[in-house]
């Protein structure tokens, strides 16, 4: 993205459909974008109706395991964050 709506801040909650930013680009833009659905059964749904079932917490003979697998990339993830607020900071 090339720049961000002003009022867009880390944190801000978004609605579907609001602009956030911008590419940079004129005419079609079709570099990264973000995108999802749901599908159910293959059929497309409404995100915002979907009923999503409760989480449960992992099991705790699990949670070691879990957290083996899972703590890299949650590192890469924050380190991806911390960058990318940086560079927000930084534009602002």
């Amino acid at each position: 993205m090339s720049s961000y709506i002003k009022k867009i801040k880390v944190g801000t909650k978004v609605r579907q459909g609001e602009t956030i930013g911008f590419v940079g680009s004129t005419g079609l833009a079709t570099a990264n974008h973000l995108h999802y659905e749901y599908r159910i059964n293959g059929v497309h749904r409404n995100p915002r109706t979907v009923n999503l079932p409760d989480a449960k917490p992992i099991d705790e003979k699990y949670r070691m395991k879990f957290f083996a697998y899972a703590g890299p990339i949650i590192e890469e993830l924050q380190h991806f964050k911390s960058m990318h607020n940086a560079k927000l900071a930084l534009s602002n």
